[in-house]
């Protein structure tokens, strides 16, 4: 005989309701009391002007509280206009098609190098020659990712001031027309206040801080902990599964807010 599953009463699923809305906005609150005690420290024993230039160090744990919707985000997002960032790759676009179809006709150290004036001319030529052809014309291959469209149309209707920061470096020569800025716009559907920033393979926390963001979101632990550094909230856009990236993701346990179903 089947057992017949009965239904909690509604003052019941109202406190349970209430209980989860009550972990995520402590989670929010922890996170926004310890990033300026974060930024302060990194001011603490360099000059007022000196901003941080690496990502922060933090040792992952277990999850603070369960994944969020973009509704129950919306909720918790101050009331007044804010300064928010967005990673590119797996945050807002799904990438993959586009450096799966270039990477192989390169060597993977020369692409990301470790340390860039050790290339010979050669390889620094082979370098430029993949981002320019990635930024320039395969990103066309990308996909625009839903979450990241709900994302954006979200913070512009809230009036917020939106910077996209991503870790590619950029064309060399500088085309006249922003190639870059231009494909997102169309791909989203949207007009951008800011151009898109690429920091050049470099650490991101310098460029969040310099352009005060207050809330990153972002796919990798290094946009997390760059974040964090910047003294922005940070919040995980979950990347997908068959993403072109490889290094180790640790959803949450680094303390952020994860977005839930944030893989396309």
């Amino acid at each position: 005989m089947l057992a017949t599953k009965v239904a909690k009463p509604a003052r019941e699923e109202e406190l349970d309701l209430n209980t989860r809305y009550r972990g995520i906005s402590l989670l929010l609150l922890t996170l926004v009391s310890l990033v300026p005690a974060c930024r302060s420290s990194t001011h603490s024993s360099a000059p007022a002007h000196r901003s941080p230039t690496t990502a922060a160090v933090i040792p992952l744990a277990p999850p603070k509280a369960a994944e969020i919707t973009v509704e129950q985000l919306e909720l918790l997002l101050p009331r007044h206009p804010i300064v928010v960032g967005f990673d590119v790759d797996d945050t807002l676009i799904f990438s993959a098609p586009a450096f799966n179809a270039l990477q192989p006709e390169y060597e993977p150290d020369v692409i990301r190098p470790k340390d860039y004036t050790a290339l010979t001319p050669e390889q620094k030529a082979k370098y430029h020659e993949f981002w320019n052809r990635l930024n320039g014309e395969y990103d066309d291959r990308s996909i625009a990712k839903k979450i990241g469209k709900r994302l954006l149309d979200l913070h512009l209707a809230r009036g917020d001031d939106i910077w996209i920061i991503s870790k590619r470096q950029s064309i060399v020569p500088a085309p006249k027309d922003d190639v870059v800025t231009r494909r997102y716009e169309r791909m989203f559907g949207v007009k951008l206040k800011h151009p898109v920033v690429q920091t050049q393979l470099k650490d991101k926390t310098p460029f969040l801080y310099a352009r005060k963001i207050e809330y990153y979101y972002g796919d990798a632990d290094g946009d997390i902990t760059a974040a964090v550094a910047a003294g922005a909230v940070p919040i995980r856009v979950k990347r997908a599964p068959d993403s072109y990236g490889r290094d180790a993701v640790h959803n949450g346990q680094l303390g952020e807010i994860v977005i839930a179903d944030s893989e396309r």
